[in-house]
């Protein structure tokens, strides 16, 4: 008793303040560690039950099923809003069945919780020229690079691009790069040798449209 009291008045005389909890205190601070502790337990049976969703639209997508794989997909985003492979496998399927407005939208979302998702970047550029929107498609491309600089697939299709445009020295170059990185795919000194063609650089057409040729492509 003596103890405490002289607490108190150091306390008072030193304008210190002493935290003394109570019972309910300490009922509260338990009831918040088992509520935290429920709270963690659900998330993640939310998203183990996700996975399995997930998994299961990955099977539908393999066969092509997208009306089934959306629905999969879909729960897996209801479970954890927060998985941008699932917004990746809706936007995915969107894009198989012809949605491609909504594809766009869904690998967005994927982007946005994930700003450097590689393959959301190369399969949104994928829908943009789809739906006839170059520009987008060489601005998601471009980001594709930027993340994997070493992937020659991001420089053939923003080549591709480039020359729908009209923007044939860029698209030779992207080629180019593509070629430098992977020399074994014929179809991109096909169409190479197409751009080369179009710029009227016959020679250099015609040793793009040979090697394509040699390696079975043209006949």
């Amino acid at each position: 008793m003596k103890r405490l009291m002289l607490l108190l008045l150091l306390a008072i005389s030193t304008g210190c303040e002493i935290e003394i909890k109570t019972d309910f205190d300490i009922n509260k601070e338990k009831k918040d560690a088992e509520q935290k502790a429920e709270a963690i337990e659900a998330k993640i049976e939310r998203k183990e039950e996700a996975q399995v969703a997930y998994d299961k639209g990955m099977e539908f997508a393999i066969v092509q099923d997208w009306d089934h794989a959306i629905e999969c997909y879909t729960v897996a985003i209801d479970l954890d809003p927060e998985s941008s492979r699932a917004f990746f496998g809706r936007g995915i399927a969107q894009g198989g069945s012809g949605e491609f407005s909504k594809a766009i939208e869904d690998l967005s979302e994927a982007i946005k919780i994930d700003p450097d998702y590689h393959d959301a970047y190369r399969f949104r550029a994928s829908a943009y020229g789809t739906s006839g929107n170059y520009d987008a498609a060489i601005n998601d491309f471009s980001e594709a690079i930027r993340i994997e600089p070493e992937n020659p697939g991001s420089y053939y299709s923003r080549g591709v691009k480039y020359s729908r445009l009209g923007k044939y020295k860029r698209a030779v170059t992207d080629f180019s790069e593509a070629i430098r990185l992977e020399t074994t795919n014929p179809l991109v000194y096909l169409l190479r040798g197409y751009v080369y063609h179009e710029q009227g650089e016959a020679e250099k057409a015609k040793t793009d449209f040979e090697v394509a040729r040699s390696m079975g492509l043209v006949r």
